[in-house]
């Protein structure tokens, strides 16, 4: 299998990659990893070439243009089809896009007859290709290209994206695979790695204004303090949220019990996490804490109010991140509260334990393997129009127009929740 990835950088899209070639390695096997745009880091990089064999787009450029893969322009390059077509075979002729220039790509690559045995499509996050309608040219093509793959190609990470993504395409997507977005587990020590006495609070992940939590829990820590004294909330990441975040524990006037720890290595979890009280977040981070036997509070993304549908435990299947209206909510501060009990910490430790096992890499993999198995001719996906040229002029014409100040639904788009209603007729 191929993966088509946007960037080799510190982030859920690179981490996830990394755990899935461990687990391909450990069963014989290496993955390929097509990097689309330049924006490498070195460190991450040299990590997974342990387990996988990396690749650059810009090493397929035609026309001089390898300098322009720095950006998302690398995606409307001119490409040679040889050294692609000979790069596919080599990874069993199975593609595995990421996201939306991917979509793009992959429809280049059928163009150019490229041999593609299978595709799948990848939902890693539920605003990456399901979002309000941006009235350009390029946005249009990789929504249409997204609803003419088969149904059995596209991958979701839980049910609720799953069903968000039928009601926006118009779509029964019921032969599509619902996989964990795998961590590897780490070995049970026989007891949780925090402390029910702890007085640290842990988040770990980028700082985005979709992670509502972060700016939830700095707006009620004075609160939780008068019920435990001492607590500090230890927020480990960095992103575009963080000078709002720094603001906001200012104007609460808690700036000295927030620490912002910035970024940490995915090998430097367990001991960031050991000896914490409690954690607070989402996407992977919430279940390697879970499997540290740490109590674990899901962030809902794009919540505006402090609320959550509680202990990762208390979650039915894969979907915790999404505000989905179908599961029942609790304010955070109370949950927070209740670990204050001994007792109760410690039943809450081992429940998000237990429910960390469902979302093993070792599922995701085996769903993964079997995806890759599968082939399909692409009727719907190769008709559907794509020019290349057209793409690019419109992509650099929304890029201008967000530049001087214009929307920025699409560069944005993980910011906008829950989308409702379909953006057009598909």
């Amino acid at each position: 299998m191929l993966f088509l990835a946007n960037v080799l950088e510190l982030n859920g899209g690179t981490t996830f990659i990394l755990r899935v070639a461990r687990e391909y390695a450990a069963k014989g096997r290496r993955i390929g990893v097509l990097v689309m745009f330049d924006i490498v880091n070195g460190q991450l990089e040299a990590e997974l070439l342990k387990y996988a064999d990396v690749y650059r787009l810009r090493d397929h450029a035609a026309w001089g243009t390898r300098s322009l893969f720095r950006s998302q322009l690398g995606a409307f390059m001119p490409l040679n089809k040889t050294g692609l077509d000979e790069l596919v075979c080599r990874h069993g002729g199975h593609v595995h896009v990421m996201g939306v220039f991917g979509v793009l790509l992959l429809r280049r690559m059928a163009g150019m007859g490229v041999a593609l045995k299978g595709v799948s499509f990848g939902i890693y996050h539920q605003n990456e290709i399901m979002y309000q309608s941006v009235p350009a040219y390029f946005s249009d093509c990789a929504q249409s290209l997204f609803s003419a793959l088969p149904a059995p190609s596209v991958v979701f990470f839980n049910e609720h994206t799953q069903r968000s993504h039928e009601s926006f395409f118009g779509r029964d997507y019921g032969g599509a695979s619902v996989l964990p977005i795998g961590v590897a587990l780490p070995a049970w020590g026989g007891r949780s790695v925090g402390d029910s006495g702890s007085l640290r609070l842990v988040s770990i992940g980028q700082l985005h204004p979709f992670k509502a939590y972060n700016a939830h829990v700095i707006s009620m820590l004075n609160e939780l303090r008068e019920s435990r004294p001492g607590l500090v909330y230890e927020i480990y990441g960095a992103g575009v949220n963080e000078a709002a975040l720094r603001a906001l524990t200012k104007h609460h006037k808690v700036e000295d019990f927030v620490h912002f720890k910035g970024v940490i290595g995915y090998e430097e979890i367990p001991a960031v996490l050991a000896g914490s009280f409690a954690f607070i977040g989402s996407g992977t981070s919430i279940i390697e804490s879970s499997a540290l036997g740490v109590p674990s509070i899901v962030g809902i993304e794009s919540i505006k109010a402090p609320l959550t549908y509680g202990f990762l435990s208390e979650i039915e299947g894969y979907s915790y991140n999404e505000a989905d209206g179908t599961q029942p909510l609790s304010a955070i501060k109370d949950k927070l509260l209740y670990l204050n009990d001994p007792s109760v910490w410690e039943s809450e430790a081992q429940a998000c334990r237990r429910k960390a096992e469902s979302f093993s890499i070792e599922h995701t993999v085996e769903g993964l393997e079997q995806l890759a198995t599968q082939s399909d001719a692409l009727r719907s996906f190769r008709a559907t129009e794509y020019r290349n040229g057209r793409a690019l002029l419109s992509f650099l014409w929304w890029a201008l127009k967000e530049r001087l100040g214009g929307p920025t639904t699409f560069s944005m788009r993980r910011e906008q929740g829950s989308v409702k209603r379909p953006a057009r007729k598909w």
